[in-house]
Formats: C-alpha cells, structure tokens, sequence
C-alpha cells in the first residue's frame, strides 16, 4: 500500500509537471507569426483555466506585445478570481503600447462590478496612465454607482490634466446618475473641484445641470 502511495504521488508530480509545460508552450504559441495557431493556443488556455493564470499573468510582461495581448483576453475569458486577474489586468493600463492599454482597459470593463474596487484603488496608482485609464473604464461599468461615483468625484482634482480630463469624461458617460453628486461638488470650497465639476455638468448638458451651473455661478458671485 505504501508502495501504491509513492507511485501515485510520483504521477500526479508528472502530471503537474506535463501541464506546467503544456501551458508555458501554449504561452509561447501566443506569438505564434499565424492568426490560427495563436487562437487554438488562446482557446487552449481558456479551456485549462485557473491552472494557466499564473504563467498568463508572466505572458503580460513578454517582451512580444502579441503575447501580453492574448494573454490578458485570456485571463479576462477565465475571468475568476478576480482577485488574481483584475490586479494582473490593471498593471498593463500603462503599458508602453498603447494598444495594450486598451486592451487592458476593455477587458476590464468587460468584467464588469468585480473589477470596480479594484479600479477604484487604481484611481490613487502612482502611475497617471494606469488611473486614466482606471477613470475610463469605470465610467463605461457604470455600476454601482454608490462607490463610483464618489470615487470618480474625488479624482477630478487629480494632479494630472488628463486623469481629470478622463475622469469628466467618465462621469458625462454615467450621465444623468452622475449630476446630484456633480452638484453637490459645484458648491464645494476648492475652486478647481468646482471648475471640473462645472465642465462635468455642462457636457451631461441636461437642464437641472445647466440651471445647477448658473445657481452656483450666482451663489459665488454673489460671495465675492
């Protein structure tokens, strides 16, 4: 029986070796020069699935930019958990191809609400890249709104023009939802909170936006 153990363990060591292998070969074939061969190895790792995160999370970092492609289709097909992937799918936000980036961005906001509280920690990543891009894909998921919405509001003073740029752009996506919290923010006392809040509310464009922009714009005339 003993004997039986060991050659049992000796198996399943083999059997987790042949995978590890089979999956670092179809990371390779990601590269593959022909559209076919990338597919079939593509569809290969979805279908072996939590096994293949980790090698496909390395796949990001490949030098070969078909790779970091295909690999985060990948992990946003297998999709769980998010806790693995949404993280590994965020850090590509800056990478230096700009395709990337927008791949990174789609497949994030094709995973939808499990990736929201990790956007919203992105919107404080110290890269201006990976928070743009944060902003981005959370005004195109939409939901919930209760976390962000208020999440997005506080990044409208980002130190950087096209975080902020993103961030308003994200919040006239959201559109109609967004303006209580939009006007609430256009009676704040920092000024540039109110000036984003005021390009905000006059792109939604909507007539409580634009009543809301000549109230606060009487209110703060009138203080002066």
């Amino acid at each position: 029986m003993k004997h039986l153990f060991f050659i049992l363990t000796f198996l399943s060591l083999m059997a987790c070796q042949s995978q590890e292998r089979q999956v670092e070969v179809l990371i390779a074939q990601l590269g593959a020069p022909n559209a076919p061969s990338r597919v079939r190895a593509y569809r290969a790792l979805v279908a072996i699935g939590p096994e293949a995160i980790d090698a496909l999370i390395v796949g990001l970092s490949d030098n070969n930019p078909q790779i970091r492609e295909m690999s985060a289709w990948a992990l946003r097909e297998i999709g769980e958990p998010a806790a693995r992937i949404v993280p590994a799918l965020i850090s590509i936000l800056a990478d230096p191809d700009e395709n990337i980036r927008v791949v990174g961005s789609v497949a994030l906001q094709n995973m939808g609400a499990p990736a929201v509280p990790y956007l919203i920690d992105a919107l404080n990543a110290e890269s201006s890249e990976i928070r743009l891009n944060a902003a981005y894909a959370l005004g195109e998921i939409g939901a919930p709104l209760d976390a962000i919405l208020p999440a997005l509001i506080r990044t409208l003073t980002d130190r950087e023009w096209n975080v902020r740029r993103l961030v308003v752009r994200a919040l006239v996506t959201i559109g109609t939802p967004a303006v209580d919290s939009l006007i609430d923010a256009l009676h704040s006392t920092d000024p540039d909170l109110r000036r984003m809040a005021e390009r905000a509310l006059s792109d939604i464009g909507t007539p409580r936006a634009r009543r809301a922009i000549a109230e606060a714009r009487r209110k703060f005339s009138a203080d002066r």
